[in-house]
């Protein structure tokens, strides 16, 4: 009798641990943007829970439903951790006014139930689907619903009908008879998936191949790894995952922000009368050693620096304008983790290792006919904590504004032009 009770025990046990299935509807919502710029989206997923634990459906990023986005996407459950990696792959429906490029996001989403609700809540990136560029980060927070704000997809309604047809007592089922999938394959799935996950936590490509580089990788991250890894033991690719993060978090902590140089305020030249004129001539101020001291680097204009030299200058975007006047607001596209950067205007320095915050970095520049062209580097000078160097640039002129998102690292400048023509 203990040994039939022990069993039952152990197997309500296994059932409530492997039960959990995600598919279904999930709403809610996303935020992109930092400050002022920061925008919300409405977001509903409908997933498809593969028995492999794999995930496919799709995703509407929308305002109203006749102004929306939808994309198919794939993706994998950790029933471990509890957590969601959900990547989109296609855009085939868009219905927005004006033209606009679409931007494809990766969610890192954990799992909770509360008060009855089940939520996926985490964080998402993205990138252009045209160009490859960065789109900018954010959050997401859904909830399991019953009714989608758009239509239910086929294996939604099917799945429906399948529980229905079950529950039916009056009914004899045949047999199943879809092949099984090969132990094989799902043993290969599943590697790929926790290669994956593994690589975009280390911020490293995440080709799904735990190679010399995933390697190289983890023993720069957690110097005590002891360089034995197997992508196919999820529990061993979990526990490196939670390391990571917290020695990321360690990093934030240890790693306050560093602190803009200190810049004297510069002062304007006195205005020189005729009264004084030979008086000022003849016996000009000696330089203050203290100036010397604190101002910034040299700016006088050279060929080419050499930290944009050595490093490839892709062209993000090229904005052209009629008015002269031209003012551009930098902020940190992400989570503020001590990003600084220097900005170069046709070679010359205009910003001077500056820390990206949420509030913003004002630099205003005068276009005329000698100098109708003005590109804009951004360098920069470290990766924060959380690599790459990733900003928002925000472009006013002549009463336009424009939004670019910018990302940087050690090997990669990012190229703005600015074209006036009056």
């Amino acid at each position: 009798m203990k040994c039939r009770w022990f069993l039952s025990f152990l197997l309500i046990i296994s059932s409530s641990v492997f039960s959990q299935d995600l598919t279904g509807i999930w709403r809610g919502n996303f935020y992109a943007g930092v400050g002022p710029y920061r925008e919300y989206y409405k977001y509903e997923v409908q997933i498809d829970q593969q028995k492999n634990l794999s995930l496919q459906g799709v995703t509407y990023s929308y305002r109203t439903t006749v102004f929306y986005g939808k994309a198919t996407c794939t993706g994998i459950w950790f029933p471990k951790s509890k957590n969601v990696l959900l990547k989109e792959l296609k855009l085939i429906e868009l219905k927005m006014s004006g033209s606009t490029d679409a931007c494809a996001m990766t969610c890192d989403l954990d799992y909770s139930k509360e008060d009855g609700k089940e939520i996926l809540q985490g964080t998402f990136t993205s990138v252009n689907t045209n160009s490859n560029t960065d789109c900018g980060s954010g959050t997401v927070y859904l909830e399991k619903v019953t009714e989608s704000d758009f239509h239910k997809e086929d294996f939604l309604l099917k799945k429906k009908t399948d529980t229905l047809t079950t529950a039916s007592p009056n009914k004899t089922l045949p047999k199943a008879t879809t092949p099984s999938t090969p132990k094989a394959t799902v043993a290969t799935d599943v590697s790929k998936a926790n290669a994956k996950k593994l690589q975009l936590t280390l911020n490293i490509p995440a080709d799904g191949v735990a190679g010399p580089k995933t390697i190289a990788a983890l023993q720069k991250k957690l110097p005590d790894f002891n360089g034995k890894l197997d992508v196919s033991n999820t529990t061993q690719v979990n526990d490196l995952i939670l390391r990571i993060k917290k020695a990321n978090t360690t990093t934030v902590k240890k790693t306050p922000p560093p602190k803009p140089p200190v810049q004297n305020k510069v002062v304007p030249p006195p205005v020189i009368t005729k009264t004084d004129t030979v008086a000022k001539t003849s016996a000009p101020p000696p330089p203050s050693t203290q100036t010397q001291v604190n101002k910034i680097p040299d700016v006088k204009p050279v060929p080419v620096p050499d930290v944009i030299k050595t490093r490839s200058n892709p062209l993000i975007k090229t904005i052209t304008t009629n008015f002269p006047d031209i003012t551009i607001e930098l902020y940190d596209n992400g989570e503020i983790d001590g990003d600084t950067i220097t900005v170069y205007d046709n070679n010359k320095v205009i910003a001077w290792k500056k820390g990206l915050t949420d509030k913003p970095i004002t630099l205003n520049i005068k276009a005329d006919a000698n100098t109708p062209s003005h590109e804009l580097v951004m360098v920069a000078d470290n990766l924060g904590s959380i690599p790459p160097n990733t900003a928002l640039m925000v472009v006013t002129t002549g009463g336009k504004r424009y939004q670019v998102f910018i990302s940087s690292d050690t090997q990669k400048n990012a190229k703005v032009v600015i074209d006036y023509q009056p």
